[in-house]
């Protein structure tokens, strides 16, 4: 199976709602957790699972994602034969026109031509999880399926979320009866994770038979359309999952890492399914005479004089003399200048915020500073 399956990774959502996070770069490249970003995560499991020929599909903003990928070095992807490919839009579109999975497919069904592996891994990019793809593999070739959903349960989903969830219908033997795209009400506690395993001939059929027909949507108008033709089956994800699609879901995500359950299970601790980011040489964090730090991620190169708390502080981030920042994000190179107060809030890159200034969101709706904003 090593080299039986490609990757297809959506490099961005268009459902999202990121706000400025993704003003000047695609979803995919959104920084996350001290010193990754979301893409880390699932080109980490494609390459624990022994896929060798990834592609990423992006938008037209994605400058920043190609600097962060560079050639796949720190993935091991940096090949002769197979590797990582950048697969940028093959038109610029109207932007009344509706653009969904199927068109994004359709654009890159040249490189899925002259991909050699028999079967596709596509997913989306703000999927947080830990995930051997070998398994779902295995699991699609013993039940004979067509298409795999990979789904996960979630008991009770709050309404607000359930307007950007798909809830799949699955019986006792693992074949999807049927599907709800956004619904109003939970009627299953089945939630797919926008991930799917499917034969690459079978994908590029279904796709060109949507676009023809004027159809978008993978869900409604290739899994929906075709769901008593073919034999869609379901595979469960156990672990923990952590769905990032706005401001809100990106702050509480961030901050459940400082949960050291949490951080073992999607770094991979336990199973040997580590995950891989851009490696930067950088000095070790300096700590002053009067710094006070407690339950947080604090990456390299940054200079702390002043108190933190519950927060995530990225690569070179200085928080002054004085200063105290709580359950905050601070993303590289930020500065936090003497006798601030922050609390509930997020940073984007090279963010300053002068001495003596005070900064409150709400923990239900942190405020967010957008990238080099002087305050």
């Amino acid at each position: 199976m090593k080299n039986n399956m490609l990757g297809l990774i959506f490099g961005d959502n268009p459902e999202a709602n990121m706000g400025e996070l993704t003003g000047k770069r695609s979803l995919a490249a959104v920084p996350f957790g001290g010193r990754y970003r979301l893409i880390d995560f699932l080109l980490s499991n494609m390459v624990n699972s022994h896929i060798i020929n990834v592609g990423i599909t992006t938008p037209y903003n994605y400058q920043s994602l190609a600097d962060h990928l560079g050639t796949g070095k720190a993935w091991e992807l940096d090949r002769k034969n197979n590797g990582l490919f950048m697969l940028p839009p093959k038109e610029i579109r109207e932007t009344t026109e509706a653009v969904g999975g199927v068109d994004i497919i359709h654009d890159v069904t040249n490189y899925l031509r002259r991909s050699q592996q028999e079967y596709v891994l596509v997913s989306d990019c703000n999927t947080i999880c830990n995930l051997s793809y070998d398994d779902v593999l295995r699991y699609h070739l013993e039940e004979g399926a067509d298409i795999t959903l990979i789904y996960h349960k979630e008991e009770e989903i709050p309404q607000k979320q359930l307007r950007r969830q798909i809830l799949l219908d699955v019986d006792k033997e693992g074949v999807v009866k049927d599907m709800y795209v956004y619904p109003a009400k939970q009627k299953t506690n089945c939630s797919y994770m926008h991930q799917f395993l499917i034969r690459k001939e079978l994908l590029m059929d279904l796709v060109d038979d949507a676009k023809s027909h004027g159809k978008h949507s993978l869900a409604k108008d290739v899994f929906l359309a075709n769901l008593y033709r073919l034999k869609v089956c379901a595979y469960e994800h156990a672990g923990r999952i952590l769905k990032i699609d706005d401001i809100k879901t990106f702050f509480e995500a961030n901050l459940s890492l400082l949960d050291k359950d949490v951080r073992e299970e999607l770094f991979g601790l336990k199973n040997d399914m580590p995950v891989y980011t851009k490696i930067k040489d950088t000095i070790p964090t300096k700590y002053g005479k009067n710094a006070e730090v407690s339950n947080s991620i604090v990456a390299d190169g940054c200079v702390i004089e002043g108190t933190v708390k519950n927060c995530i502080l990225f690569r070179g981030v200085h928080i002054g003399k004085g200063a105290s920042v709580e359950n905050c994000i601070i993303m590289q190179k930020s500065e936090v200048r003497d006798n601030c107060m922050m609390e509930n809030v997020i940073f984007d890159k090279e963010v300053v915020l002068r001495s003596g200034k005070k900064l409150v969101g709400q923990e239900t709706y942190p405020m967010i500073i957008g990238k080099r904003t002087v305050i």
